[in-house]
């Protein structure tokens, strides 16, 4: 075991009784990060142990940003909107005329703009040097480095975690970060897959019968943590926030800058619109809040 191996513990409860479901610890890419994919026996999340921290760091500060269709997925239309739709639900109990809000990997800055047009004083931080740079040149306030060595102290109204939590090795201690940095009443937004949804049961169904390109997509690529419904509200409780609601709803395999075949797209999109009356789709949006 070396220095950088991360402890096998499950990262919601820190149980070290678990069950090694699939081992996916040879990469495919510069931008997978190889483990094992194991289970906690004690509160039945999914996460993966690695086998070398430095892989972690390594696929999130290279290539994200960088390639073509990056400007399209980050920056597009689609995204925009989906990110307005989410501002939009945002509550606050005191009113603000001008509120902060912090974007923990806020990529190129698209919801830093589209908060700004809503009239947030909007700053975020993200590990890519190339997705900072981007959004700077269009003049917004993004630090480069990790949000878990951010040191804020009740200073944001709104945090907001976009495809993030997934990415961290210990998002109890970022759930914490983002606590430290919201003011009283302030409001956490999480934004995530869920692994409860029909196509990961898919998934880990063809995975029996040798069909395993479904489940590495999943579990193989550069997620390290693996929320679904039941652990994400956990998570969020036991860092001290009160969950004010909780979204489902279908992934869209057919956003810009997202490759896929027809086929994957035709299949993905009818398991997806066949778990959405009981619940079982892809998408997972948490509304919380920080007491007072």
């Amino acid at each position: 075991m070396n220095s950088f191996q991360v402890s096998s513990r499950c990262p919601l409860c820190q149980a070290t009784v678990y069950k090694v479901v699939y081992d996916m610890s040879v990469a495919r890419s510069s931008l997978d990060v190889p483990g094992l994919i194991a289970r906690c026996k004690a509160c039945a999340m999914w996460f993966k142990i690695l086998t070398n921290h430095e892989q972690l760091t390594e696929a999130y500060t290279g290539q994200y940003g960088q390639e073509e269709a990056g400007d399209e997925y980050f920056l597009g239309e689609s995204t925009r909107e989906f990110f307005r739709n989410i501002l939009s639900e945002i509550e606050m109990q005191d009113v603000v005329s001008q509120p902060r809000l912090l974007d923990i990997g806020a990529g190129q800055g698209a919801l830093l703009e589209e908060a700004q047009k809503l009239g947030y004083e909007a700053e975020g931080v993200d590990l890519c040097e190339a997705n900072v740079q981007k959004a700077r040149a269009r003049g917004l306030q993004v630090k480069h480095g990790s949000a878990e060595k951010l040191d804020y102290d009740r200073v944001f109204d709104v945090v907001t975690m976009m495809d993030i939590i997934e990415h961290v090795v210990d998002p109890i201690h970022l759930l914490g970060v983002a606590y430290r940095a919201l003011k009283p009443e302030g409001e956490l937004v999480v934004y995530t897959p869920n692994h409860r949804g029909a196509v990961v049961m898919l998934a880990r169904f063809l995975r029996v019968f040798g069909i395993s390109y479904p489940a590495y997509e999943i579990f193989g690529g550069n997620h390290v943590c693996f929320f679904d419904d039941r652990s994400l509200p956990l998570a969020i409780k036991r860092a001290g926030f009160v969950e004010r609601k909780t979204k489902l709803f279908p992934y869209d395999p057919a956003r810009p800058g997202q490759h896929i075949s027809p086929v994957n797209l035709a299949v993905v999109t009818a398991v997806e619109w066949l778990g959405k009356p009981f619940n079982r789709v892809f998408r997972l949006l948490t509304y919380a809040r920080k007491p007072s």
